[in-house]
């Protein structure tokens, strides 16, 4: 903010929101348990944190692991219900998602048997026996800040918040109001704070979240950098899953690439994307990483492009953000995510000299 300039209506009110919230002790309640396009190689690629530092002990390594768009409907659905088995999309890498400290994925539909059919381009609606496949899984964490969320109205997405919280994975994103849409999901991972917030721009608009309406969080660019600025004390690690762009696009647009760089100067550590449905670049930023969209982790599209998928494994050192590894996904026929084969030996892991100020050769910059 430029000196002497005073704040905005908007996030003073954002603030003062927080204040009611922390009087009320809603913290307890909801702090839980605690460019140019990238095209990655076969073998996962793994690069070092830029800027990071010393690295800690083996003992005081924790991995979070990041996938992409989750859809549990149409084809999936049925898929599922015919092997009878709601972990078949899974089946094939659980290994991998189980391995993990945490992982972290984008819930691409309700998952109820509620609401009313508001009769988008697609609707989509998970049974909700799904949820039992997405915990043996291993999943922590789910973005609900989605373009179909609201699919089947208000109902259908309390239920999935309700339903997904007590399969034992943690919701972000969505909410009886506004505030409760924004607010940071905390998650204490063996002493390491890490802090969620999960944004959604695409249309339909009226799935935003109100001070009196159930909904989603709505990604604006003001609201949002005041929601990382309060959520920065609460952690150590702080996580963005914004659900943006254009679909099928493989560069992100000079907008979004303003604002994640935005994100990341007000105080973000990490900033995941999803919906365009393909790979878009991972980037280097200020000693952070910004990853604009992972692509399809499981999904029934025709378009072969949208079998492509990439997973993030993120190692914390101590309480820093250290190595990202990229992992690249097929989606089978059968709708299950499997990792690519390799078809050459794994690159050695690219480290970056802390005195150098060059970044890692993962990501070309823009």
């Amino acid at each position: 903010m430029p000196k002497g300039r005073r704040p905005s209506k908007q996030v003073c009110a954002t603030l003062l929101r927080w204040v009611v919230l922390l009087a009320l002790g809603v913290v307890s309640t909801l702090v839980l348990g605690s460019l140019t396009p990238l095209t990655p190689t076969p073998a996962a690629q793994e690069v070092s944190q830029p800027l990071a530092g010393p690295a800690a002990p083996k003992a005081d390594e924790r991995t979070l692991l990041f996938v992409g768009d989750i859809m549990l409907s149409r084809g999936v659905g049925a898929r599922m219900q015919a092997e009878k088995d709601w972990a078949y999309p899974f089946e094939k890498i659980t290994d991998t998602l189980r391995a993990a400290d945490l992982t972290i994925g984008n819930l691409e539909c309700p998952v109820s048997d509620g609401g009313k059919n508001q009769h988008h381009l697609y609707s989509f609606r998970a049974d909700p026996k799904t949820l039992a496949g997405l915990n043996d899984a291993g999943f922590g964490v789910v973005s609900l800040a989605n373009n179909h969320m609201y699919d089947w109205g208000a109902p259908a997405l309390l239920d999935t918040v309700r339903r997904v919280r007590e399969a034992g994975v943690r919701t972000v994103g969505a909410g009886q109001n506004d505030l409760e849409a924004h607010y940071p999901l905390v998650v204490d991972l063996a002493g390491v704070r890490l802090a969620f917030l999960a944004y959604v721009d695409v249309e339909p608009k009226n799935a935003a979240a109100e001070p009196d309406r159930p909904g989603v969080a709505w990604l604006e660019a003001e609201r949002v950098l005041a929601d990382i600025r309060f959520a920065r004390s609460l952690a150590d690690v702080l996580v963005i899953l914004p659900h943006w762009g254009l679909e099928y696009a493989k560069l992100p647009s000079p907008a979004q690439v303003e604002l994640a760089h935005q994100m990341i100067d007000a105080g973000a550590d990490l900033v995941i994307g999803s919906h365009p449905h393909v790979i878009q670049p991972v980037e280097p930023y200020h000693g952070r990483w910004i990853a604009y969209s992972l692509g399809n982790f499981v999904f029934d599209q025709k378009d072969s492009a949208t079998h492509k998928g990439l997973m993030l494994k993120v190692t914390l050192r101590g309480k820093q953000v250290g190595d990202l590894t990229m992992i690249p996904i097929t989606i089978n026929q059968y709708f299950q995510a499997e990792i690519t084969p390799s078809e050459e030996p794994a690159p050695k892991t690219a480290r970056k000299s802390r005195k150098s100020g060059s970044p890692p050769p993962v990501a070309r910059p823009f």
